[in-house]
């Protein structure tokens, strides 16, 4: 069998299966089909990171989702760099997406219209189950949000370790660096706070409502870090309390201590702990290595490396092959880099515990679409991955789809103890 052929074989039957989407960051459908949108909310999200690339402006960008401003208008500020991003991954997620759900091939003059008017008569109830159910086969979708009241099992959250994300700092994934971070912290309203002792009980209390509401997971981001030294860090909480400093840099003893607390307290819950590495920002901060002290000080805990650390996916394969607590997660890597998912899951095959890997995650907010887009992509990945070793001889073509099935279910439903019925197979 050619190997082509072969690679469209286990597409089709992959295509057949039920899956775990490993990461999402979709909120209730009802945000989504109580807005307007419009083609404009198809090319979203990371395609902004190619956009401003390729030379729009941040606030060109915003003007694309103004829907005061005429649809014409915000087409003639996107056309020129549509044209420039066209063909990378980011955009082929959408034209996907675009031909899927709304039967349009292209992105053009011609179309920009006629599309726009069927996204908006498709937002409507049900949209969720038209995406991630039917077209998908998505059992449920991991989901960082900021409500546990997500109306539906097509979703199950994560939240967040306290952290306020920012689009522009060179260490996006900011916490405990103000009073006001300590004081009114994004998991508690209303709490006094006067101690650092109160605010990690705040988080407790917390941390456990949320297990009891569903959420199976807890998101940080990797960073550069220093030993958790309890004594350091009530100093720098007082300072702060105090008014004797008003900001602290982004890596500190007091953030030190409180991550190394947040992450026992999701143990005692049994939650994941997912971490976010590599790409984003100042990615250099993001370094999926930084996370070796806390995966050392934690071995109880069970860590879900986001993105396979890229740029750093071999170094991010070491943490898999050298550490028993860690798992690899392919989400949004599929579409950062099509080539090099193929390259490194190709070689976490010879590396990896074939139960440590996370095949698919789309990592998609409001344009729910755009899920299928990835999908589509990481289905591609895998095919080609396994098609080359069915064709060497490394194992039958019953034993490749075993191994598809794993990473997309049997993986991520025991790492998150989902309590979803077993498939065959």
């Amino acid at each position: 069998m050619e190997r082509v052929e072969l690679e469209k074989n286990l597409v089709k039957a992959m295509a057949e299966f039920d899956i775990i989407d490993c990461h999402e960051h979709l909120g209730p459908e009802k945000r989504r089909t109580d807005s307007q949108v419009d083609v404009f909310d198809l090319i979203y999200s990371y395609t902004r990171l190619d956009l401003l690339t390729a030379g729009m402006t941040d606030s060109d960008y915003q003007s694309l989702h103004d829907h005061d401003l005429p649809l014409d208008q915000r087409w003639s500020l996107l056309k020129p760099f549509w044209e420039q991003i066209r063909w990378g991954s980011y955009a082929r997620v959408v034209l996907l997406a675009a031909e899927r759900f709304y039967g349009f091939d292209d992105i053009n003059d011609d179309t920009y219209v006629p599309l726009s008017e069927a996204v908006a008569k498709a937002n409507k109830p049900g949209l969720y189950e038209r995406v991630l159910r039917d077209a998908c086969r998505i059992r449920t979708a991991l989901t960082l949000s900021d409500t546990t009241r997500l109306g539906t099992p097509l979703l199950t959250p994560l939240v967040r370790m306290g952290y306020r994300f920012s689009q522009t700092d060179p260490h996006p994934y900011q916490m405990v660096r103000t009073w006001e971070d300590l004081s009114s912290p994004v998991f508690g309203s209303g709490e006094q706070i006067e101690s650092l002792d109160d605010y990690l009980d705040v988080f407790r209390r917390y941390l456990a409502r949320c297990k009891a509401e569903g959420v199976v997971g807890l998101k940080m981001a990797s960073s550069p870090t220093g030993p958790p030294v309890r004594g350091d860090a009530v100093a720098a909480f007082e300072k702060l309390r105090d008014g004797k400093e008003s900001i602290l840099p982004a890596v500190n003893p007091l953030r030190d201590y409180v991550v190394d607390q947040m992450i026992s307290m999701a143990t005692e819950q049994d939650m994941v702990v997912a971490v976010h590495t590599g790409y984003w920002g100042d990615f250099r901060n993001v370094s999926p290595l930084h996370m070796i002290p806390i995966l050392q000080r934690h071995p109880d805990a069970r860590f879900d490396i986001f993105h396979m650390g890229y740029p750093w996916p071999r170094e991010t394969l070491m943490l898999g092959k050298r550490f028993p607590n860690v798992w690899l997660n392919f989400c949004w890597m599929h579409v950062i880099s099509p080539r090099c998912a193929v390259a490194t899951l190709d070689e976490a095959v010879d590396v990896i515990p074939m139960n440590k890997l996370l095949a698919f995650g789309g990592d998609y907010g409001r344009a729910v679409e755009l899920v299928y887009g990835h999908l589509t992509i990481a289905r591609e990945n895998l095919a080609r991955v396994l098609a080359r070793r069915i064709l060497d001889g490394q194992f039958s073509e019953t034993q490749a789809l075993a191994l598809a099935r794993k990473w997309f279910w049997h993986n991520p439903v025991e790492l998150y103890a989902l309590d979803l019925p077993a498939q065959d197979g």
